[in-house]
């Protein structure tokens, strides 16, 4: 891990285009010429998992264990930190492609439903919880396959998700408002039908991931 001075972040920070902040500062920004993202970690407790485990590294291990699993992942450049302002700073390449969420958003196609359930499948089969599952999270790179970004929160299992957790980890889909807005009851059925058809798993499950989105709008696909 880098050491990075208050003025070298500072700095950093003022030459960058934010794109992320919450009450304590920044949290994501863009270099200036579009290149590279870098992401501030922030310890909000003294006593927290971060203090052993800070979230930079657990982001930076994910993505080197997504990467060995065939997922297509944000690649890290380096990990730093401030010990001044009590931040790590996480840099990575830019991903090419657009959020999931903004493609509905303009037009809600079949290909993106049919696509998000197999690969929703292939992370279930390889171990792979990811508890930040939204479509804000999901882009669709320019090779035209999903790419996953945001991966702080995630856990590695070896052996296929359990029926109890790959239920668990569909809820984060439809917990947002705006999801919940631009997913339609038949845009859910193309989902849970490409990932019932990848993942072969019992009809009980599969008539439970279903009934998730009963109280999503109807809708025509395009």
């Amino acid at each position: 891990m880098n050491s990075i001075s208050a003025v070298a972040l500072k700095s950093l920070i003022a030459e960058s285009r934010l794109l992320e902040a919450d009450g304590f500062g920044p949290k994501v920004v863009e270099s200036p010429d579009g290149k590279v993202i870098h992401k501030l970690f922030r310890r909000k407790r003294w006593l927290s998992s971060a203090l052993l485990r800070p979230y930079a590294i657990r982001f930076w291990r994910n993505a080197q264990r997504l990467q060995r699993l065939g997922f297509a992942t944000v690649n890290v450049i380096q990990v730093s930190r401030c010990r001044q302002l009590g931040y790590h700073l996480l840099s990575y390449n830019k991903v090419p492609g657009q959020s999931l969420r903004d493609l509905i958003k303009e037009a809600p196609r079949i290909e993106y439903f049919v696509e998000l359930g197999q690969f929703v499948a292939r992370l279930h089969r390889s171990g792979v919880y990811f508890r930040s599952l939204h479509l804000g999270n999901l882009l669709w790179d320019d090779q035209q396959d999903l790419a996953l970004i945001d991966i702080a929160d995630m856990r590695f299992y070896r052996r296929p998700l359990s029926v109890s957790e790959r239920l668990r980890n569909f809820r984060p889909l439809l917990n947002r408002v705006e999801d919940r807005e631009i997913i339609s009851r038949e845009c859910w059925c193309v989902l849970v039908d490409a990932y019932v058809e990848a993942s072969a798993i019992n009809e009980s499950l599969s008539r439970t991931i279903y009934d998730l989105g009963g109280q999503l709008r109807p809708a025509s696909l395009t």
